[in-house]
């Protein structure tokens, strides 16, 4: 039975296999007859086909862009949060700390990382930061300032008045050697509670409120070292503060510094997830780091290179202004750059408008007086005649200095009237340096110029006032208050008088303008200081100069145009973005 079962199976295998072979060979026979056939006999329209169903498949493409397109028509695209943004930056960084400041790429990192009690907005106006308001005590020496409460600094420590406090003491600790120390002489600071700050003045300050943009440090990490070791402290280069971006990484030597956003900022975490900064040697370098599309920003671009930027098909450069001034300053103890009348013919001798052609490309500002055009108490009034070429080679004869037989420098008692300048190596000024020089070759002036880098020039010429001439910029800030810069108590490092000027009229005219509240009182004292300052000439301003930053358009969210100081765009960088996305309008 099993065998007979067996059998009919296979039999049955055998018959299905025979039956699908039938079914091929007849399909395929079909095939060949309907279709394959059929096709060779319309070889005639065979192209024409062709074309046709090309045609389709293009329109069927086209219809699905068009229905994209339409579906976009409701929709734009938007910024949104997340991305790093990288700017290209020049100056080393060896320090992070806003009470040691060392150069402007210090300063924009360090407006990152840390907060004041007040910042400057987009408009150069004074707005609050950490502290939510304050008031002024009728004769204008108390400042009580309220602080927002719930801020914590980036190591989760809350940030209290007690922090206020010792930030001031550090400043003014003679061994922490700020430079701010002139901005706080003799201002004394107490927390009633954790949340209130009163500054006590000596004397009334209408400047005093711009200095309260500080940045502010924590007592808990910092409030047990030694201030002669401030400089040195690892806190340095692992910093610690309230503001909307936080460390990441920084080694000096790396060239780079990374902040990432600060997720407890008081404002809300940033839109940014990070923020990169890289550091150059010079502003070509920085450019070329753009056009290699290794940063996304440019921290600030020369005039010179301007051409070279608008040619870079994504990169927008946004003109910004700042209160600065370009200054050819004449050490007072030099005994040529010293000299009377040597100083003030050669200043009355120059063509500013040149000059700030030769150093900006024509779009600086031709200027004259320390104090400028629009801040309280400016007038040109008192603004020294130009000389002639022929007159200024005259006053130097009356002088005694001579120009003999072939020479072409001017000589007495055996002394050649050559002199050096010192400027920043690659930048504006080291062009206007040598549009000087070609102006005061003719009346028989040797000028050299020496063109060193930023730190050099810091560490080893301003510092300790080691130069004849010195060609740099000074940044006057919002209020006309020029102490710092001319009165003869800033003569020496830290002060920022860097003509060594002493004048008892302009000290008294100085000092006397800072403490009143009144601005036509404070109008009558600046007058009398410009007055003593044209008398005098101690260094020749130049001209204003315009400040390029570069971005590239992805970037959203630049708001800045009137600056106090560079890092001031960054006032609203907890809304800036690198991306975008389609969204419903």
């Amino acid at each position: 039975m099993f065998d007979y079962l067996q059998f009919r199976y296979r039999r049955q295998i055998r018959q299905l296999q025979r039956a699908q072979r039938r079914l091929w060979h007849q399909t395929a026979d079909y095939i060949d007859q309907h279709i394959w056939g059929k096709w060779h006999q319309l070889r005639v329209v065979r192209r024409l086909l062709l074309v046709w169903l090309g045609l389709v498949l293009i329109c069927l493409i086209a219809l699905g862009q068009q229905i994209v397109s339409v579906g976009r028509l409701g929709q734009h695209l938007v910024p949104v949060p997340g991305g790093t943004y990288s700017e290209a930056a020049v100056g080393n960084v060896k320090i992070l700390n806003p009470i040691l400041p060392d150069n402007s790429t210090s300063d924009d990192i360090n407006r990152l990382i840390f907060s004041g009690l007040t910042q400057y907005n987009d408009k150069r106006q004074i707005v609050p930061d950490l502290a939510t308001s304050w008031t002024v005590s009728p004769d204008g020496k108390t400042y009580t300032f309220h602080l927002r409460k719930g801020v914590t600094w980036q190591d989760g420590v809350p940030f209290t008045a007690d922090d206020v406090v010792f930030t001031l003491a550090a400043i003014q600790n003679p061994d922490t050697r700020s430079p701010l120390a002139s901005s706080w002489q003799g201002v004394t600071a107490t927390a009633p509670d954790p949340n209130t700050v009163v500054y006590t003045l000596p004397d009334p300050l209408s400047s005093f409120i711009d200095s309260t943009t500080v940045g502010l440090l924590p007592r808990h990490i910092l409030g047990s070292i030694d201030p002669q070791t401030m400089r040195e402290n690892a806190f340095n280069q692992h910093p610690v503060g309230t503001g909307p971006f936080m460390i990441k990484a920084f080694t000096p030597s790396a060239n780079e510094v990374t902040l990432t956003a600060n997720p407890h900022a008081y404002a809300g975490k940033p839109k940014l997830d990070g923020i990169t900064f890289r550091i150059y040697n010079n502003y070509s370098d920085a450019l070329a780091a753009y056009a290699k599309h290794q940063v996304m920003g440019i921290s600030r671009l020369m005039p010179s290179q301007l051409a070279e930027a608008n040619q870079l098909q994504n990169l927008v450069v946004t003109p910004l202004s700042l209160p600065e001034e370009q200054v050819l300053f004449f050490r007072q103890g030099d005994k040529l750059a010293g000299d009377n009348t040597i100083r003030s013919t050669l200043i009355r001798s120059l063509n500013r408008n040149k000059i700030s052609q030769a150093a900006t490309a024509g779009q600086g500002l031709p200027l004259q007086q320390p104090i400028l055009p629009g801040q309280l108490g400016y007038t040109d009034r008192y603004a020294p005649t130009t000389l002639s070429v022929a007159a200024a080679k005259q006053a130097l004869d009356a002088a005694g200095w001579h120009l003999s037989g072939n020479n072409k420098i001017r000589q007495k008692d055996g002394q050649k009237l050559s002199m050096t300048v010192v400027t920043l190596k690659g930048s504006e000024l080291e062009q206007a340096a040598y549009e000087i020089a070609r102006q005061w070759a003719p009346l028989g002036v040797d000028l050299k110029v020496n063109a060193v880098s930023l730190t050099e020039l810091e560490q080893s010429y301003m510092r300790p006032r080691h130069y004849q001439l010195l060609l740099y910029g000074e940044n006057i800030g919002a209020d006309p208050d020029v102490y710092a810069y001319w009165d003869s108590s800033q003569k020496d490092d830290p002060g920022l008088n860097l003509a060594q000027y002493s004048s008892s009229a302009a000290d008294q005219a100085l000092e006397s303008g800072r403490i009143l509240n009144n601005p036509a009182e404070r109008a009558v004292k600046y007058d009398s200081f410009l007055k003593a300052w044209n008398s005098d000439l101690p260094a020749a301003v130049l001209y204003e100069p315009v400040y390029l930053y570069a971005q590239d358009q992805s970037v959203d969210g630049l708001k800045a145009h009137k600056l106090v100081d560079p890092s001031d765009r960054f006032y609203n960088v907890q809304t800036w973005t690198v991306r975008k996305a389609w969204a419903l309008r």
